[in-house]
């Protein structure tokens, strides 16, 4: 049986190698059957189309399986990431990702709504780690009068904190 338009041998070819291919498909990379058959349809729809410029037969279908099976792998394996192929799901967050992004937010939101002024002295003295000495050098300031803004802005988070726990 001659495949109309395929060149002399082609057919030969085809019946030669495309059992050896889904083998190393399936035995080398693991591929299911099925997906196999189809690497190697590809493949050798690729060999058709070049078949001219290939100079040794073997170890194009060969390497050309081995790519198409690799490429094949990465596929499936970012889909089974993304899509949850495994338990537990690597997509999935965990409880701890989702208190800390929930943490996170209603920080940003509380601090909205201190002030720019208080926002600026709470970062520098909690996340910064400034001492009360070095921000008041820099405000023109007594440590104590940073003190007394510290305790304010304080008290300011804490009543945007209970505003925003009466929303939710």
């Amino acid at each position: 049986m001659r495949v109309s338009g395929a060149p002399a041998g082609f057919e030969e070819v085809y019946l030669r190698y495309a059992s050896r291919l889904r083998k190393i498909a399936v035995r080398k990379f693991s591929i299911p059957v099925a997906e196999a058959e189809t690497l190697v349809h590809d493949v050798f729809a690729t060999y058709f189309m070049h078949a001219a410029s290939v100079h040794a037969v073997e170890p194009y279908l060969i390497g050309a399986i081995c790519n198409a099976s690799r490429h094949y792998m990465r596929r499936s394996d970012a889909a089974d990431a993304l899509f949850c192929g495994e338990t537990p799901c690597a997509a999935t967050p965990s409880d701890a990702l989702l208190d800390e992004v929930a943490r996170k937010l209603l920080l940003s939101r509380m601090l909205a709504g201190v002030g720019s002024r208080c926002r600026e002295l709470l970062r520098r003295y909690y996340w910064n780690g400034d001492t009360t000495k070095a921000i008041a050098d820099t405000l023109d300031s007594t440590p104590g009068t940073i003190l007394v803004y510290l305790h304010k802005c304080r008290r300011r988070a804490l009543t945007a904190y209970r505003a925003l726990s009466e929303i939710s």
